[in-house]
């Protein structure tokens, strides 16, 4: 009898996903409209349950196929893809646990957190067991890993920016022309970064791990002083009119943003000459770096500003630069034997 999930079978795991998606989304209302204090109307309350449980019908199979997708660029074997393409619903039913907010259980942003480490600790069980224990092996030969420990970079680059609007708020004020400066500053950097980037990936083609160990390392430094530089230069500069004051400001925000921008070229031209293909390479890093943005935003707000401050904030994500540098030039390293192969070795990576 074969383990291969049957035409029926895929349906109704995609109906069952819609279901819990359905039940959690209404759970996910209730829990929003009551933690608000507020008694709403009727039709507003079945107009956020409506939404919410349309949220979650969708984004459940939306999320299952985005995991499976995963699993496939990890280098999963066929039948074992399929195996857990099977198996990966039942973690889903997780998030029911949403509904034990009508019995008094809060969930604020730390709770649902665990909520999702528990799913994804799920998540993780069910792929080891469709590939037989293989997948920390597989792990350390996929470039989709690679893509991973650079998101740890998105979820830095988000919060320094977090932290230095908030600082130079002080500098500019609350407004628009202040907000438009801040976010042209690190689209300047970041621009410039790229063809920096590139240009060192061509010149250094043969030390790009190193390369990237240290633009991460010279990035977490100045975050590490960021705080206090930034109010010691917006004191000094204070007397300079607007135009004068936002030059000092793209001075000194345009090394850690330029370094930035360079981080994606490098990876990319490392992948590359593995013999990835080159538009995979980038829609993967992209991906996932954007990804890792997306969730710095909430974890700032939601809990390093309410924990840590600012300078706490910052500190995180200097130690998340140093951390995504030292473990992508490990896992660099460690499959140094693909970036080089002799004319009788037909690797790649997967």
């Amino acid at each position: 009898m074969s383990d291969e999930p049957t035409f029926s079978g895929r349906h109704m795991n995609r109906a069952f996903l819609i279901l819990v998606g359905t039940l959690s989304g209404i759970a996910a209302a209730m829990n929003s409209v009551a933690s608000s204090g507020k008694a709403p109307t009727i039709l507003s309350l079945l107009g956020t349950i409506f939404l919410c449980a349309l949220c979650g019908a969708v984004l459940f199979p939306l999320l299952r196929m985005f995991l499976v997708r995963i699993a496939n660029g990890i280098g999963t074997s066929e039948f074992a893809l399929k195996r857990y393409e099977a198996a990966s619903a039942w973690p889903f039913s997780i998030f029911l646990l949403s509904f034990l907010g009508a019995f008094g259980v809060q969930f604020n942003f730390i709770s649902t957190g665990a909520l999702w480490c528990l799913f994804l600790f799920a998540q993780w069980y069910c792929l080891n067991r469709c590939t037989d224990g293989k997948i920390g092996q597989n792990l350390l030969q996929s470039r989709s890993t690679l893509a991973v420990l650079f998101m740890l970079s998105g979820v830095a680059a988000l919060i320094y920016q977090v932290v230095w609007q908030r600082l130079l708020f002080t500098l500019f004020g609350v407004n628009i022309e202040s907000v438009t400066l801040i976010v042209s500053i690190f689209m300047f950097g970041l621009g410039v970064g790229a063809i920096v980037g590139g240009w060192l990936s061509d010149k250094f083609s043969k030390a790009l791990p190193e390369l990237f160990l240290w633009i991460e390392i010279g990035i977490a430094i100045f975050g590490f002083v960021s705080v206090p530089l930034i109010h010691y230069v917006g004191n000094a500069a204070s007397g300079l009119n607007t135009s004068g004051m936002a030059a000092v400001i793209y001075l000194l925000l345009f090394f850690p943003t330029l370094c930035m921008g360079a981080t994606l070229p490098i990876l990319v031209a490392y992948l590359h000459r593995g013999k990835a293909k080159l538009g995979s390479s980038v829609g993967l890093l992209y991906t996932f770096n954007t990804a890792g943005s997306a969730l710095a935003c909430f974890l700032t707000v939601g809990v390093l500003f309410r924990f840590f401050g600012l300078t706490g904030s910052v500190w995180f994500a200097a130690s998340c630069n140093l951390m995504t540098g030292l473990l992508v030039f490990i896992y660099c390293k460690k499959n140094s034997h693909k970036d080089n192969p002799d004319p009788t070795n037909k690797h790649v990576i997967q």
